[in-house]
């Protein structure tokens, strides 16, 4: 089985937030290679713009939610290296689930051409899902292509480099960054908070990949036992983790009480999201104007977002160059990034004190 790696992340924040985080001269011009990017897919009719930052084999985006033509939910992006993986990997997955896997081919725009990008494998998931997931494989021709003047050097007729560290030189090259002067350098894992029907599919997927589960537990866990992030873990939940072959992901279930349909459930009872008092649509210190998340901005840390509740990503580690001490950077009242002196940073959204 080929491996399945991590290729980027996906994460919605409200548009105050995402100002915060294009306007940070500590991250853009000394934490990470980044550019901000409009993507226009002609075939579907979709765009989107985000905050990109680039490491060596994996990255991560923040979306404008004022720019994107698709409802606000987090993303898990896989990737695999081998031409013709994908179409493997989504007879895997159809046999593995019992469920239609969609595989189509995803385009990007260059001087006035769509140019084929990379093969998406998509599992089927609810219009109202926390967390959605793909596996990419990459075009071999794209970097033929694609600003094929830009290193690494690959014409037409070489149409071999599907890598993930082959595409990010390009895109690095591509805006003039160098990678070796950024602290950033790969994503190393990642936690995910969902209700439970959407925990147990994502961990279906990941035994499909390959991923191993490593540890699982519930309750409040100590501190002390997520040293690498410095993150104190929200509590009663349950917790697992599953490692791959570049990643560990942690899956935390919210708890039953918040789920879909029950008392106090988000969707409508008193204090739902949906149109009473206090909901997040109309009324004053609404999220209406971003995305409906809670991810600083208007509106209280904890309340309902757009997805239904606090949920999608809420933490993830990645491997740094060391610095000379350890310091904490915010971006609105609920999204934070803490830089490590010994080589490690960690995001963690939704779960600021205070």
């Amino acid at each position: 089985m080929q491996p399945v790696y991590l290729n980027h992340l996906l994460v919605f924040v409200d548009r105050y937030t995402y100002r915060a985080l294009s306007a940070s001269g500590f991250l853009n011009e000394y934490f990470a290679c980044s550019e901000e990017r409009t993507t226009h897919d002609q075939a579907t009719g979709m765009s989107w713009t985000g905050r990109y930052f680039y490491g060596r084999h994996t990255y991560f985006e923040f979306m404008n939610p004022d720019k994107t033509s698709w409802a606000p939910r987090d993303g898990l992006a896989f990737g695999i290296e081998s031409e013709g993986g994908s179409a493997t990997l989504a007879r895997r997955l159809e046999q593995g689930t019992g469920r239609d896997v969609r595989r189509y081919i995803r385009n990007r725009r260059y001087q006035d051409q769509d140019i084929p990008w990379f093969w998406s494998v998509e599992m089927p998931r609810r219009d109202d899902a926390r967390l959605i997931s793909w596996v990419m494989e990459y075009d071999p021709g794209f970097l033929g292509s694609w600003a094929p003047h830009m290193p690494p050097r690959q014409s037409v007729s070489d149409q071999a480099d599907i890598t993930r560290s082959g595409f990010l030189t390009r895109y690095r090259a591509a805006i003039g960054d160098d990678l070796s002067g950024r602290l950033f350098r790969d994503i190393t894992s990642v936690t995910v908070t969902l209700p439970p029907d959407e925990a147990d599919l994502l961990e279906v997927e990941l035994g499909i990949y390959g991923y191993v589960a490593a540890d699982s537990r519930k309750g409040k866990v100590d501190p002390g036992e997520d040293s690498e992030t410095g993150i104190e873990p929200m509590t009663s939940l349950e917790r697992t983790k599953l490692r791959g072959p570049d990643l560990e992901i942690v899956v935390e279930r919210i708890p039953p009480t918040d789920d879909r349909d029950g008392p106090g459930s988000y969707r409508d009872g008193p204090g739902s999201y949906r149109d009473g008092p206090g909901s997040y649509l109309d009324g004053p210190g609404s999220n209406r104007d971003g995305t409906g998340r809670n991810r600083g901005g208007s509106g209280q840390v904890g309340e309902v977002s757009s997805t239904g509740g606090i949920g999608g990503i809420t933490a993830f580690t990645m491997e740094t160059h060391p610095v000379s001490v350890t310091t904490t950077h915010t971006f609105g009242p609920a999204c934070r990034l803490t830089v490590d002196r010994t080589g490690k940073a960690a995001w963690s959204f939704d779960c600021i004190a205070g």
